[in-house]
């Protein structure tokens, strides 16, 4: 049987929950989970509907997809650790009035970003493996986009939150980061298969040497 945990502690996930109990436009509180010794860290945007009603990443479709993926890389998800920008889901309410996802907003970034910023530092060694714009750009700023940098090994410092100036600052060390789109981003964009297929192969290599 799939052995998972969270490094979050009982203080994390209630704070967690205290920032979607205080806005109206969150729900739900989705811990980070994993394997003791992740070969890679997955960092995504943040919870759908499906993961907050099941209380865990990559649920429903998304799940399946993700696991075929590893699955390829010869990973399970005991191999990997995941956490995304915001661990509650962001979501608008549409014209028929039912809630649908959305991208979270520089404020929910930052609020979330104490412990998205935690759990980072306590993997210090492990690759980072963002999966599209929202989880790349709270490591390198707004000018990073995953067109540009996806299937490259980066060497970067990362964005830090400095709580006390309410700004974001980078690491004065540097980090092991290989972007990617999100697997499923092929089955929406069918032009984009080869480039996904490519990455991962790419992705898949770099593992077989560490």
């Amino acid at each position: 049987m799939m052995t998972l945990h969270t490094i979050l502690t009982p203080e994390w996930i209630h704070r967690g929950k205290l920032i979607a109990a205080e806005n109206p436009r969150l729900e739900g509180f989705v811990p980070s989970e994993g394997g003791e010794n992740p070969r890679i860290l997955l960092l995504g945007e943040a919870p759908g509907d499906k993961e907050v009603k099941l209380g865990r990443p990559f649920m429903g479709p998304s799940g399946k997809e993700l696991d075929r993926w590893l699955a390829s890389l010869g990973l399970s998800r005991e191999d990997i650790y995941i956490t995304g920008v915001v661990n509650s889901r962001p979501f608008s309410i549409g014209k028929t009035g039912r809630k649908r996802d959305r991208r979270p907003n520089q404020t929910e970034v930052k609020t979330s970003a104490p412990m998205f910023d935690w759990e980072l530092a306590h993997f210090p060694d492990v690759l980072l493996v963002p999966m599209g714009n929202a989880s790349l750009q709270r490591l390198l700023g707004n000018q990073a986009k995953v067109g540009d940098l996806h299937g490259q090994l980066l060497n970067r410092p990362i964005q830090q939150y400095n709580q006390k100036t309410g700004q974001f600052e980078l690491t004065k060390e540097s980090y092991r980061i290989f972007p990617l789109y999100h697997p499923s981003y092929s089955k929406r964009f069918k032009n984009m298969k080869d480039i996904v297929d490519v990455d991962s192969h790419k992705l898949k290599a770099l593992l077989a040497q560490s």
